[in-house]
């Protein structure tokens, strides 16, 4: 290889490798931060189940008991997601396992791809009311979830909350953050229709106008470094009260609870999210740093490499020696 080039390669090498070396901590400090993102399309399905709650069944005017789903259809807003929010429609549906319909909620809010928070924006509503004010959390926590509160919005009620962290547990293996919630008792409709007298203690021979109220105890658990939700239990309860104020019915009680498969899949969700963070933050910076130093000891050896006598260096030393040592002997 010829001197100049040699040369020039061990330069650009040296360059290459600074560069890379300079890049590696700041791919983990700055650039794998802004990498870091929600996925902004998304369409999936969860479900919550109680094994045993009490609904008001208005079709009958009769309390039952049964078991309950809770399902919540989850769908993105493709056209009016960006590359720092995505925004998701939810569908919730309370239903007894038969399908007959308990309660309903709808939702469209846009978020924060990194840091999960609730937006004012792209035509946000709570059951078809844009007046709704949504702050703080709701789809997911940040990437990189702390150990304290949090605001959290509670749809039923339409107001964000303090969620709280409440210890560090393992699910399946998996360092979990335990949030927990308390919503007081807010009016959250009122009846469709009278409920019968009969059933809340008052005159047999009539109907009544009630109010709805609802109140809720939630606890959830998150993957810290991806801020997915993995698991969640809702303790719902509801009631009617007449023009007095007075509670006269529970409504609606059900221990909403996550099942094992749907925590299962949320730990896979987690899983993609972690593993890109490791390989952002760690594989990628360790990975710059040792092409870099292996770029710069190669042009430092380029460098350093000794230049091999040429022929004429040679010829000029073999006329240097005697023409008497080179006589034939005798």
């Amino acid at each position: 290889m010829k001197p100049e080039v040699r040369r020039m390669l061990a330069l650009g090498l040296a360059g290459f490798g600074a560069f890379l070396l300079v890049f590696s901590p700041l791919m983990r400090a700055v650039v794998a931060p802004r990498l870091l993102k929600a996925q902004a399309d998304r369409a999936t399905i969860s479900r919550m189940y109680a094994r045993s709650a009490t609904f008001y069944d208005p079709s009958t005017a009769r309390l039952r008991t049964g078991p309950v789903v809770l399902t919540r259809a989850l769908n993105s807003d493709g056209s009016a997601g960006t590359g720092e929010r995505a925004v998701w429609i939810q569908f919730s549906s309370l239903t007894t396992l038969e399908g007959d319909r308990i309660g309903y909620n709808e939702l469209r809010l846009g978020i924060d791809r990194r840091s999960g928070a609730i937006l004012d924006c792209c035509g946000a509503y709570v059951d078809g009311d844009s007046a709704v004010r949504a702050q703080g959390l709701i789809f997911r926590w940040p990437f990189g979830a702390a150990r304290r509160a949090y605001d959290y919005f509670d749809a039923l009620t339409k107001r964000s909350l303090p969620i709280t962290y409440a210890g560090t547990e393992q699910i399946s293996g998996v360092t979990v953050y335990r949030y927990t919630q308390h919503v007081p008792a807010a009016q959250v409709a009122s009846a469709d229709v009278p409920v019968p007298g009969r059933l809340m203690g008052l005159d047999a021979g009539r109907s009544y106008r009630v109010t709805r109220w609802s109140q809720e105890d939630r606890t959830l658990w998150v993957e810290p470094e991806s801020g997915v939700i993995v698991k969640s239990e809702e303790n719902l309860r509801q009631s009617f009260r007449t023009a007095d104020g007075v509670e006269r019915l529970v409504a609606l009680s059900a221990d909403l609870r996550t099942p094992d498969e749907e925590v299962a899949v949320n730990l896979g969700e987690a899983y993609g999210y972690t593993s890109w963070i490791t390989t952002a933050r760690v594989r990628l910076p360790i990975g710059s740093g040792v092409v870099g130093l292996a770029a710069l000891v190669t042009a430092g050896v380029l460098l350093l490499r000794r230049r091999p006598p040429s022929v004429s260096a040679l010829a000029e030393d073999q006329q240097e020696i005697p023409r008497r040592e080179l006589a034939d002997p005798r």
